[in-house]
């Protein structure tokens, strides 16, 4: 509510931060670049990391380990340098394998690779 004043005990936006870059911190051994850059804005930071709570460290219908696979995947599918070297170390904490890593970035591999193919096969086959 727009001009509404601020209860006395809710806290300020820059201590909701300060809170969540401590719990990113805390589950991440570190605050990765994107939500320390996103920290300056807290009207986009804020519900950023309530999602990546929610999506990455407070899974409901599937394990940490499973969690970090496929964000392992999809990391290698989009060529995400930096994700995938937190996703890999959070997979490993949560007793993830060489081998089982190693399996995730080749699906996320092979699907980025199919994808490009079924764009360029589809252009060429529409040249004739």
């Amino acid at each position: 509510m727009a001009g509404a004043k601020k209860k006395a005990s809710e806290p300020t936006e820059e201590e909701i931060v300060k809170g969540l870059l401590k719990a990113i911190e805390k589950e991440f051994g570190e605050v990765p670049f994107v939500s320390n850059l996103l920290s300056s804005y807290p009207d986009i930071f804020i519900p950023y990391a309530n999602l990546t709570d929610r999506v990455l460290t407070s899974p409901r219908h599937m394990d940490k380990k499973s969690v970090e696979l496929a964000a392992i995947a999809a990391g290698s599918a989009l060529r995400g340098e930096h994700c995938l070297g937190v996703h890999i170390r959070q997979a490993r904490k949560f007793g993830a394998t060489k081998e089982e890593i190693m399996e995730a970035a080749m699906v996320g591999s092979f699907m980025a690779m199919t994808a490009a193919q079924s764009v360029v096969f589809r252009k060429i086959k529409d040249v004739g």
